[in-house]
Order: structure tokens, then C-alpha cells, then sequence
């Protein structure tokens, strides 16, 4: 995590809330860059999926995950990450995935630079779909590769009908648009996509853009917002829900995991929709005054 001025991130050609995936032979070359002209944060375990199980698991509730990591220092790292959750099916292999998070500018908005290496050879094969179907929710994030994003479609299609799929697709996903993303969607329970991406995704503005997603079969529909909340879709209701305003926001990366993780929480609690949302603002609000994972849910937050 890498705090950037305005100026190197637009040498860098990237932009405040956005998230590009790289050559993986570039890391060296722009870590090189960071180290001398941005100033190192700190280190966490990351990636989407990751970080919104390790929230759930800080919340009280038994949390597994299925990637790939590498088996050196890195995934060394990323694997003692993971501590609080079942790794039992998560393969070892080359180099991990490596996420380059540059806060830029004076608002410290991240945007996100993904080397996906291992993470990306995930395929079918690689999949315990009886494990899966163990789970009341199967939370399901983007990759950069079409291998696992095909081993997605197909384990929607399989698990579907015995659990509640939860989607959070990403700006990765977004960018590949619907048709490319329906055989997830029209098994999806609950999807949670940014103002942003639900726009990208279905070329309309959000709120037209997730009564789309609605009609392809989406039950629940929650699309963040940053700092303006977020807003509920269902067939019966829709509804806003305002942030909670922080003083000094410290690193932003992961709030949309943890408020993802938050609203399953209370879906679990079968809390209302209202106060699911209202759960998901608060732990969203309370993972951004730290550094990644350093604010997040430890122990039985629950009740905090």
C-alpha cells in the first residue's frame, strides 16, 4: 500500500477508485518506482473475496476460501493472512497474486493495480463443489483471466440452486459487461457492484442499471456508493442508506469487502434488509481509520 501525489498517478495512468490488472513482468519495474518516488503504508493480506471471509470470520462466523496462492515469501505471507479461516482448499503454487494499492492525493482515494500470476491459473478442476454447496452464502469476486471466470459460471450453475450466491463484481468484471457475466447473475441472491460499476456494467445510470440486474434475476441488488452511502434494490422495496462520516480517513482499500461482509452478516442474523445495510455502513465506516485489515472485525464482532 503505497501513498502517491496526484501528479504520479496520472505518470502512472491510473486514477483515483479504479482498478487495472498488469503484465506480470511489470511488478518489479513499478514497485522500483513506488519505493522511490511514493511512500510505503503498509502490507496486508488482500484481494476482494479474502478480505470480505476474514471480515466474516472476525464477525463470529465459520468462513472458508477457495485461490490460489504461491508457496514463497509472499504467499508465505498471504497464507499466515488467512489464519482465522478454513484454507483447506486453497492450492499452492508459483508466484501470488500481488495487489499494488496507491492512496492518491491528499483524499487518499486508492485505485488498485493487480498482478494476478497464480490467482489466475485457478480453474474447474481446482473446485470442491460439494464443499461449496456446504455454505449458506457463496461470495464470488472477480479475477483477471477468462480460466476462472468460466470455473464461476459454472459453479453458479451448479451451486445455484442450493445456495445463496453473493456476487461483488468488481471493476474487472464490470468491464467485461453483462452478457459475459450472466450465467453468475441469473443465480445470484444478492449482488453488491459501485455506483460505478453498475453503470460500466449495464451502460445506464445506477438506479436504471440495477433494476437491470433485478430483472435478470438478481434478488437483492446493493450498490455502494463511497461517501454519498448506498442504495437497496429488491422487487418490493429500494431504499438509501447515508455513510457514516469519518474525520480522518486513513486507506480505503477493502471498505466495499467489509461492507459486503457486513450485509451477509446480517442476512445470517436474518436481520432486515434496513438494518443489514445499517450493519454494513457501520463496519465499512470503521475499516477505513486504519491501514488494510488493521480496523477490520477481530474476535465475535457482532456485538461491538
Amino acid at each position: 500500500i503505497f501513498q502517491v501525489d496526484e501528479s504520479l498517478g496520472r505518470e502512472l495512468g491510473v486514477r483515483a477508485g479504479e482498478e487495472w490488472a498488469r503484465e506480470p513482468q511489470q511488478v518489479d519495474a513499478l514497485l522500483a518506482v513506488l519505493y522511490k518516488e511514493g511512500r510505503l503504508v503498509g502490507k496486508a493480506g488482500g484481494g476482494s473475496a479474502a478480505n470480505t471471509v476474514v471480515a466474516l470470520s472476525g464477525m463470529g462466523f465459520s468462513a472458508g476460501y477457495v485461490g490460489k496462492i504461491g508457496s514463497e515469501s509472499e504467499g508465505e505471507f498471504i497464507w499466515k493472512s488467512l489464519d482465522s479461516i478454513d484454507r483447506s482448499r486453497i492450492p499452492r503454487g508459483e508466484r501470488s497474486g500481488i495487489c499494488l494499492t496507491l492512496l492518491i492525493g491528499k483524499d487518499r482515494d486508492r485505485s488498485m493495480i493487480v498482478f494476478p500470476n497464480v490467482n489466475d491459473t485457478l480453474c474447474w478442476a481446482d473446485l470442491d463443489v460439494e464443499y461449496a454447496k456446504e455454505c449458506e452464502f457463496l461470495h464470488l469476486t472477480s479475477f483477471v483471466g477468462d480460466r476462472p471466470l468460466e470455473a464461476q459460471r459454472r459453479l453458479a450453475a451448479e451451486a445455484g440452486s442450493e445456495v445463496k450466491i453473493s456476487f461483488d463484481p468488481g471493476m474487472l468484471y464490470a468491464r467485461r459487461g453483462i452478457p459475459a457475466l450472466l450465467p453468475i447473475l441469473k443465480n445470484t441472491y444478492i449482488c453488491f457492484p459501485s455506483e460505478e460499476e453498475v453503470e460500466i456494467l449495464s451502460g445506464k445510470e445506477f438506479w436504471e442499471g440495477s433494476r437491470q440486474l433485478l430483472d435478470l434475476g438478481v434478488q437483492i441488488v446493493v450498490c455502494t456508493m463511497g461517501h454519498k452511502g448506498s442504495y437497496v434494490f429488491t422487487e418490493k422495496e429500494e431504499f438509501w442508506t447515508p455513510a457514516v462520516k469519518i474525520r480522518e480517513v486513513v486507506d480505503t482499500t477493502g471498505a466495499g469487502d467489509v461492507f459486503a461482509a457486513g450485509f451477509l452478516a446480517g442476512l445470517l442474523e436474518q436481520k432486515s434488509l434496513r438494518e443489514c445495510a445499517d450493519l454494513a455502513t457501520k463496519w465499512a465506516a470503521r475499516s477505513i481509520v486504519g491501514v488494510g485489515r488493521q480496523c477490520y472485525p477481530v474476535g465475535n464482532g457482532r456485538n461491538e
